[in-house]
């Protein structure tokens, strides 16, 4: 399939989905063997095992298990051992959503509190030099910026995972309603 004509079935909107994470997640850093696996546990109905995901990736089961710790790590998936079952399966959790906010915020927190640091060394550094006065005077000016980007930013997160609760709970009523409707 052309990676910019449009799917025409599941199996090719499943691939289309795949490239453009491969894709995605290599633009971020990553192999692009980690969106792959994003995408199969995305559409998997069920956790996969490493064997299962390399046996459909065609892959070793030793990369996949290197890069599925990386979503894992990423909280983007979720590892569920089982009792009775030496192997692991790996799934995209039902809460996957508010994950990614929790993620997000808590990551945004971290680097605004590394910000704030900062710019209290600032505080107790001795004033720079003249030439390096304006060296001084722009990082402090963008670290400045960067406080005040991140408490807006912070700020527009405060309840967005409630919200986004209170969104999936309605959407979840009128998809089960939608799916209801569709049997009768």
């Amino acid at each position: 399939m052309n990676p910019s004509s449009t799917p025409q079935n599941f199996t090719e909107l499943k691939q289309f989905f795949s490239n453009h994470m491969s894709l995605s997640f290599e633009t971020d850093g990553f192999s692009p063997l980690v969106g792959r696996i994003f995408s199969q546990l995305l559409f998997a109905p069920e956790p996969l095992s490493l064997q299962e995901m390399a046996d459909q990736l065609n892959v070793t089961k030793a990369a996949i298990s290197v890069q599925v710790r990386t979503l894992e790590k990423h909280c983007m998936c979720h590892k569920l051992p089982t009792a009775n079952d030496r192997r692991d399966y790996y799934h995209i959790a039902d809460d996957f959503s508010a994950t990614v906010i929790r993620t997000t915020v808590h990551k945004m927190k971290a680097i605004q509190l590394h910000i704030l640091h900062m710019l209290d060394l600032f505080k107790r550094i001795p004033p720079a030099g003249q030439e390096e006065q304006a060296a001084y005077d722009a990082a402090k000016l963008r670290f400045l910026e960067m406080k005040a980007l991140y408490e807006l930013i912070l700020s527009r997160m405060e309840g967005l995972e409630e919200e986004w609760g209170r969104k999936r709970e309605q959407l979840m009523r009128d998809v089960g309603s939608e799916t209801s409707e569709e049997k009768f």
